[in-house]
C-alpha cells in the first residue's frame, strides 16, 4: 500500500524552513570563517620571517610556513599547533619575554641562537593583543634572523681593533725616537741619521695603510656596481712592470710576463685592474726572495672557476713566484683583512695586510674570480679571471 502522505501544519513548514535557512546561515558563516583562516594563513606565509601566535597557555595557535622550516616542521605546521612554547624554542630568556608580556600585557623582546649545521641568532619580538581572538590567539611572536647583522659587527669590530693596532704599531715607534732625539741622543749625529731613516720607514708605513684603508673602503662602496668600460690588459701589465722596475730590480728579480696572441680586453675599471696586478706582482717579488722568479701569464680560458658567474670565455691572468710558498690549509684565509702568514716578515717588507683583501673586492666587483694555488717549498699562484669586454654588449 502507498505511504500515507504527511500532512503537516502552516507551523511546523515554518519551522522547518526556520532551520533550513539557520543551516545555510551556518554553512555560509562557517565557509566565510575558513576563507578568513585561510587568507591569515596564506598573509603570515608571505611573511619572510618566522612567526606564531601563542594562546594564554603560551600553545601555539598557528605559525607560518618560515617558522616551519625553521623548526623543520611539515609546512602545514602539523606537529606544532598545541605545543607549548617551551617545546620549540627551548630558550628559558624567550619563555620569560613571554610570560611577562602576558602577566604585564606589553611588548618584550629577547635574543637566542638555533644550533643546527650552522647556528643562527635570532631576535624575538613578542607583542600582546589588547584583546584574545576568537581562535585564542593572544600573543604575537615575530622572529628574526639577525646572524648576518652580528657577524657584520663583529667584523666592524675586528677591522677597528685590528686598523687602530696596525697603525699604532708604527705611531707608537715613531714618538718613541722623537723623545730619544730630544733626550739621550739629541746631539748625536749618528744617532739621528739612523733614527730619521727608521722614522721615515714607519711613516712611509703609516701612510701604505691610510691609503690601502681608503682604497678598500672606495671599492666597498662601489663593489656592487660592476664596471663598463674595456681595458687592454697588455699595456696594463707594461705599465704596473715599470711602476715596480726599482723594487725588482733590488730584489734582482727575473720578471717573465707572456701574453697569448690576440688577447682580447677585458671588462673592468683599468685603475682598479692596475691596482690588483700592482699587489700581485709585486708581492710575488717580494715573497720570490732575491734572486727569484716570477711568471705572469694572460690567455683566454673556456674554464671558469665555480665562484665566477657567466658562461663562456673568460680571460686568466697569473702571477706564480718560487719563493717558500703557503700551506695548503691557509689558503683561504690570505685574503682576510690583516691576515698574515708570516706577520713580522710581512711587516719588514712593508706589507699592510690588506693587498689580498683589495684584490679579493674589486675581483668582486668585475664579477670575476681570484684563485690561490700554493705548496710549501714550490712557490704560489695567484690567478685572477676576468669577463671579456665583448660580455657587456
Amino acid at each position: 500500500a502507498p505511504a500515507p502522505l504527511l500532512h503537516t501544519s502552516a507551523t511546523a513548514q515554518r519551522l522547518l524552513s526556520g532551520i533550513t535557512a539557520l543551516r545555510k546561515l551556518w554553512a555560509d558563516r562557517r565557509d566565510e570563517a575558513s576563507a578568513l583562516a585561510k587568507s591569515r594563513q596564506d598573509i603570515l606565509d608571505c611573511l619572510p620571517d618566522p612567526f606564531f601566535l601563542l594562546d594564554r597557555q603560551r600553545r601555539v595557535v598557528s605559525a607560518n610556513a618560515a617558522a616551519c622550516a625553521l623548526f623543520e616542521l611539515d609546512r602545514t605546521g602539523a606537529g606544532l599547533t598545541g605545543r607549548d612554547l617551551a617545546g620549540v624554542i627551548r630558550d628559558p630568556k624567550v619563555l620569560e619575554a613571554a610570560d611577562t608580556a602576558l602577566a604585564q600585557n606589553r611588548k618584550t623582546e629577547a635574543q637566542f641562537t638555533v644550533s643546527a649545521l650552522v647556528e643562527h641568532n635570532f631576535g624575538a619580538l613578542i607583542v600582546p593583543l589588547s584583546e584574545t581572538a576568537l581562535d585564542g590567539t593572544a600573543l604575537i611572536v615575530a622572529l628574526h634572523d639577525q646572524t648576518e647583522r652580528l657577524k657584520m659587527d663583529r667584523m666592524r669590530a675586528d677591522f677597528v681593533a685590528n686598523a687602530s693596532h696596525e697603525l699604532r704599531t708604527p705611531l707608537t715607534s715613531v714618538l718613541g725616537f722623537i723623545n730619544t732625539l730630544r733626550g739621550p741622543a739629541k746631539g748625536d749625529a749618528e744617532a739621528r741619521e739612523k733614527f730619521l731613516d727608521i722614522m721615515l720607514k714607519q711613516g712611509n708605513r703609516m701612510t701604505r695603510l691610510i691609503d690601502d684603508l681608503l682604497s678598500l673602503s672606495r671599492i666597498e662602496l662601489r663593489e656592487h656596481t660592476r664596471p663598463t668600460e674595456a681595458s687592454e690588459l697588455a699595456g696594463l701589465l707594461q705599465t704596473t712592470t715599470e711602476l715596480l722596475e726599482h723594487q725588482i730590480n733590488e730584489q734582482r728579480t727575473t720578471l717573465v710576463v707572456t701574453l697569448s696572441p690576440g688577447l682580447p680586453p677585458a671588462l673592468g675599471d683599468a685603475d682598479e685592474l692596475s691596482q690588483v696586478f700592482l699587489n700581485l706582482i709585486s708581492n710575488a717579488v717580494k715573497y720570490g726572495g732575491e734572486n727569484g722568479r716570477v711568471e705572469v701569464a694572460a690567455e683566454t680560458s673556456d674554464i671558469r672557476p665555480p665562484t665566477m658567474p657567466g658562461k663562456g670565455l673568460c680571460i686568466k691572468i697569473s702571477v706564480r713566484d718560487f719563493g717558500e710558498g703557503i700551506a695548503r690549509e691557509l689558503l683561504p684565509r690570505l685574503t682576510e683583512r690583516f691576515y698574515r702568514v708570516d706577520s713580522a716578515r710581512s711587516r719588514l717588507l712593508g706589507g699592510t695586510g690588506l693587498g689580498l683583501a683589495i684584490v679579493k673586492h674589486i675581483m668582486n666587483r668585475h664579477r670575476g674570480a681570484l684563485a690561490i694555488d700554493s705548496e710549501i717549498g714550490k712557490g704560489a699562484t695567484f690567478t685572477v679571471y676576468l669577463p671579456i669586454a665583448a660580455e657587456q654588449r
